[in-house]
Parts: C-alpha cells; structure tokens; sequence
C-alpha cells in the first residue's frame, strides 16, 4: 500500500528571509558581478535586483546562490535570527535513519536538508549525517567534502565528540580509498577519544574496529588481532550488531592469513549471518568474499566460486564499484588455481580498469601483482617483471610497506624458480629491509635488479 504524506504532495513556495538591508549589493560590488552574473542563468536578474532593493524577500536557495556567487557565507545576508524554527532541517529524522540503518534514504533526506540549514551547526550536522550515509553506501570521494566541513564546524563550535566522531569517519572514507593516511587519521582519533571527559567506551570501540580494519588491509594480521581484542574489551557488550558483523569478518580475515583456516571460516560465516539479518547487502558482499578466500585455501573450489560469484553478484545489484576489484581478484586466484589464465587474466583486468576509474593505488598495485603471477604461470618472463616492477613502484609510492614486503617476496619466489639467483637474492634483501631498513640495505648507486638481462 502506497501512503501519501501531504508534505510530498502540492509543491509549496519556501517562506522568504529577512536580508541586511544593503548586503547583496555590497557583495555583488565587491565580487565585481553584474546582476545578470549573480544570477547566472539560474534565477532572472529580475529576481536579484528585487532581493537587492529590499522589495522582495528572497528563499534561502537565492541567498545559496548569491552566496556561492559572490563568495561570501550566508550568514552575511542574513538578518538575525528570522528563519522560523518550522523551516529548520528535522535533524532528529536524520539521527532515526542513521540508527536504523537507512542509508539511501538518509542520503536523499540529508541532500533535502541542506536547502533549510543556516545555522553553522545545523549545516555542520547534516553534512555529518550526509557523509555517514555516502560511506556506508561506498562513495568515499563524495563523503569527504562532507565530513572534513562538518568537523571543522564542530571544532569551531567546540564540540569535541563530535570532532572525534567525524575523525573516525574521515579515516573509514580514506580506508575506502585505500588511502595510506587513514591509518594515521584513526590512530588521531583514538587519542583523542581517550581524552574525552567523560569518556566514550563505545566510540573507543569503533576507533578500535577501524584500525583492526585497516590493519587487514595492510596485511598486518597479528596488529589487526591484538586490535579487535582491545576494541571489545573497550565496548565490553558490543550492542551494535553491524560493528560486530565487521569485526568478524575482519578477524576472519586476519586468522585465514595467520594459517587458522578454521577460525577463519567460522568469523566469516558469522559475519554472513549478521549481516544477512541486518540486510546489509554491501556487508554480506565482502563478508562472502572473504569466506571464498578459505574456501579456495581449503581446497574447496566449487564452493569457494559460489561465494564469490555471489558477492561479485551483490556488487553488481548494488552498484559498488570502489573495493569491487577485491572480488575481481579473488576470482581472478580462483582462476589461477583451477588452471584457467585466460579467466585470471580476464578478471585481474577488470579490476585493474575498475581500479583506475577511481584512482584505487592499493588495487592498482594489486591487480598488477596478480597479473604479473598469471604472466610467470604462462611463461612469459618479460610480463611478469614489467608487471612487478608496476607493482612495486606503487606500493613504495603509496607507503604499504607490508604489502611491498609480501609482493617482493613473491618476486623473489618466481625469479628463484626461473634459476636467476642473483635477482632472487636481491628482491628478498628489499623485502627485509622493507620492515628493516637497517638490515641488508641496498648497495649505494645500484640499480634495482630485475628478472631479465
């Protein structure tokens, strides 16, 4: 049954606002614009002049564009306090959407709510809530406009929860991005959240949560473990069943990669559960990724592609592109493993093409790592050093120290295999000197050795 709300029925007009008198003229002149400028196409110069000359009273979407025209905040226009409280932003619907969940919808009533946000911490809030609803819906490159003018107005206003709050919701976009700061921007948090008076465990959670996160993606299992563990004895009963869905699926992660399979499976299959439960589509997508992963390391290959075919699928429904190269690459081991390089070959370069659409370092650099192992299964030497020394250049480029550790580690196996020792010898000493920088350095004026003469 279809309900419909008079509010959604007959457009009514915005109520006008009380102007300076004097301060749209001011502005224009010191802009240096003409009406029709201000205007722009979007208004009449009519309209403009009318606000001008104090014989109308502009909408608060006229005063957005004179603002956005002649550079100066909308509190400048503004006469005191003569925007009825009827006409401010409903920020406690925008809080019950983002309890429960209703990312979409939050969008949608967070991009309405900015037409009636004048005050600075009414802007400041539904940018919040505005970001929170494009990172949960992977849009990152969106969200962080969002959430860095929110915590600068929160720091103005004083609001140190909330500075902390949009700081870990900063470093989940950056995560997003694979971005190598989002580490340092979580752990800014973190302080910060400790000194907080009175304290905020469940916030120390999440900051926690976060970092395990990040810790996964850097492919730093034992931190990622030790950082979960702290992150629950902060929250002592985690109440939030999506946080506890991506702390087991991040532990799964984390376990499969310090060889407990078990484990791993059994967090992976929990965090399908919840996160079927909650119908957090995107949360079941990577959860079932990361379940296919085990699956393939168990020797379970029929049922490792069913997950990943499934999450792959989820992907597509919900339109994800930023992180869909994970899936891409697991498919594309997959592949590798059952003896198909040409579908290896067909997924690592989707993804390096998804990956470079937005500007995904990390998975750039990983898709060139998977398909320089495609390269070497097929023989082809010159393939997998080019694709390599992509790899590596980027991982060093990006700061992912543990993943350049790995990947010249894997180099080093392929070079050993093709009998050029001495290149073998060289890719393990950069990898060690990777998490040792004091330890086998590289020769002074040496080129980096590679696989061919």
């Amino acid at each position: 049954m279809v309900v419909s709300s008079p509010a959604f029925g007959k457009r009514r007009r915005l109520p006008g606002l009380s102007v300076r008198p004097g301060s749209i003229r001011q502005a224009r002149q010191e802009a240096g614009l003409s009406l029709g400028q201000v205007a722009s196409g979007q208004i009449s110069r009519t309209a403009i002049f009318l606000a001008e000359t104090g014989k109308t009273r502009p909408t608060l979407p006229t005063i957005q564009l004179i603002a956005n025209r002649t550079g100066k905040p909308i509190e400048y226009f503004l006469d005191g306090d003569n925007v009825a409280a009827s006409s401010r932003p409903d920020l406690e619907r925008l809080r019950e959407l983002a309890v429960h969940d209703q990312d979409e919808e939050l969008r949608e009533a967070a991009e309405a709510a900015r037409a009636l946000a004048i005050d600075p911490l009414d802007r400041a809030w539904v940018g919040y809530y505005l970001g929170r609803a494009l990172v949960r819906l992977t849009k990152p490159y969106a969200a962080l406009p969002e959430i860095r003018k929110a915590r600068a107005a929160f720091e103005a206003a004083g609001d140190r929860w909330m500075v902390v709050d949009c700081m870990d919701l900063e470093a989940t976009a950056l995560h997003l991005l694979d971005d190598a700061t989002a580490l340092e921007v979580a752990e800014t948090a973190l302080d910060a959240c400790r000194r907080l008076a009175p304290p905020n465990p469940s916030l120390e959670a999440r900051i926690l949560g976060r970092i395990g996160s990040i810790h996964v993606a850097h492919h730093r299992w034992s931190q990622a473990v030790d950082s979960y563990s702290l992150a629950v004895e902060a929250a002592q009963e985690m109440k939030d069943l999506s946080r506890v869905a991506v702390m087991y699926n991040d532990l799964g992660i984390a376990y499969e990669h310090l060889g407990d399979l078990t484990r791993s499976r059994a967090y992976a299959q929990k965090a399908i559960t919840i996160s079927e439960v909650l119908r957090d589509r995107i949360a079941v997508a990577r959860a079932e990724n990361n379940l296919g992963l085990v699956l393939m390391k168990q020797g379970q290959h029929d049922q490792a592609r069913e997950h990943l075919e499934r999450s792959l699928g989820i992907c597509e429904e919900a339109g994800v592109e930023v992180g869909k190269g994970h899936v891409l690459l697991s498919l594309a081991e997959l592949a590798m493993n059952g003896g198909d390089p040409d579908g290896a070959r067909r997924r690592a370069r989707e993804a390096l093409r998804l990956a470079q659409k937005f500007n995904e370092r990390a998975m750039i650099a990983g898709a060139h790592e998977t398909l320089g192992q495609i390269a070497d299964l097929a023989g082809d030497a010159q393939e997998t050093d080019n694709e390599f020394a992509a790899a590596i250049a980027i991982f060093e480029d990006v700061n992912l120290a543990d993943r350049l550790m790995t990947c010249r580690a894997r180099y080093s196996q392929i070079l050993e295999r093709r009998g050029n020792t001495a290149a073998a010898l060289e890719q393990l000493k950069l990898a060690v000197a990777v998490a040792r920088p004091d330890f086998a350095p590289p020769a002074a004026g040496s080129r980096e050795q590679t696989g061919t003469a």
